[in-house]
């Protein structure tokens, strides 16, 4: 069983604002690529202490996701870092001295354990308390020494007053070097990992039904009676759990919908009683330009209350990563069954291949139907893994130490500036760019004016057809020099796949207006370069894609985005 490490953050009262990231960093040792390396921040601002998730994934505080707003932490919250995993209780003293209540603090101190608790055992008992500094009780010591004094002092010698005030000196001087300690005390947050990394978190039923808006455009219900399990039986919404009362493909009103087959209640209870907690994933891109999505809560309402059963479900509404790869659907080709029409798209298979969950069709499941083909897509992101060289042929250099010029060709989306970006840019070459510069007309001027200051130049455009090379290679033979035309490998799909995933993690506005009919029009239009049209050499590009040692990138990336 893997252990993880006590945390701690030492701040003096001081500091603006006291801060721990615990995520998947060397300090935490959490491994999990779904973790962020800064996944939940938790901050002092005294007297309280506050937590927000920062990173991508869901982390929970006592059982409710957090979201990236601050929320205040409370003695005894259990923290999980992600879903059931890098779980924390945290427990909070605050010592406060009387004498120094105004701003700044100095004379407080705030220390904010989180303690791990594993079954049958405390480690508070292993845990060293820190000295503190009790006002009340050196109150009551000073009270005494001077009880214990005669009523008057008019009989004393003089000596003996004199000691008697030098005493009392000494004691006050001891109170204020107390008290001076305390001024330089730390505010102090122990970590320490609540149970196994995996353990999960028990919970009672919920209690009533409610509704969370997630970041990104997600919606989520949870019925009252939901109860955590590591068992999921996760359902479609539309044509698996309800269909339209019209026989339209689409519901004409948020009333339009009954349920879909008669077994279904049954079916779901009997998961319930198996164990499973049910979660319903649904993509609703449709609610995202209406101002408001109270009716299509009520209809979720109206079709848990009609099932019967405690569910928990998972509205996508923006475009974006908690969206299903597409629509709906299973990927069946056209006569599946007879007069069935082809799916949709492979949206929910794929789904459940990226969570690595079985899969079933409604028919399947709900009717007892035998296993029926489907089409897989025709882009396979983990087909890149195996590609070893970038360059076709392997001949091919990928810069010249002598003057050149570099035309890329490929479908937006297909990575060229990335390529140009980490490749041909370090080698200091001019990069002339459309998105940059606004025209053609404005390309072929910088080409001009780079060539004949001796520098290499490379035209990062699609540059799909004869007619937009050529301008640059009239350039070249103007100025007498090779040109090179490097063409990159990504097929429609691909470029499909990597449009979705910029959007998802938000790499740049620059491609905002790229989408799948641009891409097709540049498809349309392509034409294969040859070195007939002025080119010296036309090497292929293999799409080897780049992730910053963002392995929570690369593991969105490996997975199925299109349907």
């Amino acid at each position: 069983m893997d252990t993880y490490p006590e945390l701690n953050l030492k701040s003096t009262v001081d500091d603006e604002i006291p801060t721990l990231n615990i995520g998947r960093n060397p300090q935490c040792k959490i491994k999990s690529s779904r973790c962020s390396r800064e996944q939940v921040q938790i901050q002092i601002h005294y007297p309280h202490v506050y937590i927000q998730r920062v990173g991508n994934n869901k982390s929970y505080l006592n059982n409710r996701p957090l979201d990236n707003s601050r929320q205040q932490l409370s003695n005894g919250d259990i923290i999980n870092v992600l879903e059931n995993e890098y779980s924390y209780t945290v427990h909070i003293n605050i010592d406060n001295n009387k004498e120094m209540t105004r701003k700044p603090p100095t004379g407080a101190s705030n220390n904010i354990m989180v303690k791990r608790t594993n079954d049958g055992y405390d480690e508070e008992t292993n845990t060293k308390k820190k000295p503190r500094l009790d006002s009340t009780n050196d109150a009551q010591t000073k009270e005494k020494v001077v009880e214990n004094q005669p009523d008057s002092l008019d009989n004393l010698s003089e000596s003996y007053e004199e000691n008697h005030l030098q005493w009392v000196e000494e004691q006050l001087n001891v109170l204020k070097n107390k008290v001076l300690q305390q001024k330089e005390q730390q505010q102090e947050i122990v970590i320490l990992p609540t149970a196994s990394s995996v353990k999960e978190v028990k919970l009672e039923p919920t209690t009533m039904s409610f509704w969370d808006a997630i970041h990104h455009g997600l919606e989520v219900f949870t019925s009252k009676g939901v109860i955590n399990s590591e068992k999921i039986a996760a359902f479609d919404l539309d044509s698996t759990l309800i269909t339209t009362k019209s026989g339209k493909v689409f519901p004409e009103n948020d009333d339009d919908w009954r349920l879909a087959f008669d077994t279904s209640t049954r079916k779901l209870k009997q998961l319930v009683s198996d164990g499973f907690k049910l979660v319903i994933f649904t993509n609703q891109r449709g609610l995202f330009k209406k101002p408001s999505t109270a009716q299509f809560r009520l209809k979720i309402e109206r079709v848990q209350q009609k099932l019967n059963v405690p569910l928990q479900v998972f509205v996508a509404i923006n475009p974006g990563v908690n969206r299903k790869p597409c629509i709906d659907a299973a990927g069946r080709p056209a006569g599946w069954k007879p007069k069935a029409k082809k799916d949709h798209s492979l949206a929910d298979r794929l789904f459940a291949l990226n969570v690595g969950l079985r899969f079933y069709t409604p028919e399947e499941y709900f009717l007892g139907y035998s296993k029926q083909t489907f089409i897989m897509p025709i882009f396979d992101p983990n087909s890149l893994r195996s590609i070893e060289n970038l360059l076709e042929p392997t001949t091919a250099a990928l810069t010249s130490i002598h003057q050149e010029m570099i035309v890329m060709c490929g479908l937006p989306a297909s990575g060229k500036s990335r390529f140009v970006e980490h490749y041909l840019l370090p080698h200091n070459y001019e990069h002339i760019n459309r998105d940059t510069l606004g025209t053609w007309q404005k390309c072929v001027k910088q080409c001009e004016i780079a060539l004949s200051k001796g520098r290499s130049v490379v035209v990062d455009n699609t540059n799909v057809d004869i007619e937009s090379r050529k301008r640059y290679i009239d350039v070249a033979k103007t100025f007498n020099v090779p040109c090179r035309c490097f063409v990159l490998n990504v097929s429609v799909e691909h470029a499909k796949h990597n449009n979705i995933f910029r959007q998802i993690i938000g790499t740049d506005d620059s491609h905002k207006n790229v989408n799948d009919i641009v891409i097709l029009g540049s498809n349309k239009a392509y034409v294969k370069p040859t070195i007939d049209e002025g080119f010296s050499e036309i090497v292929h590009v293999n799409f080897k894609p780049l992730f910053n040692d963002s392995a929570e990138n690369e593991k969105l990336y490996h997975h199925y985005l299109l349907g």
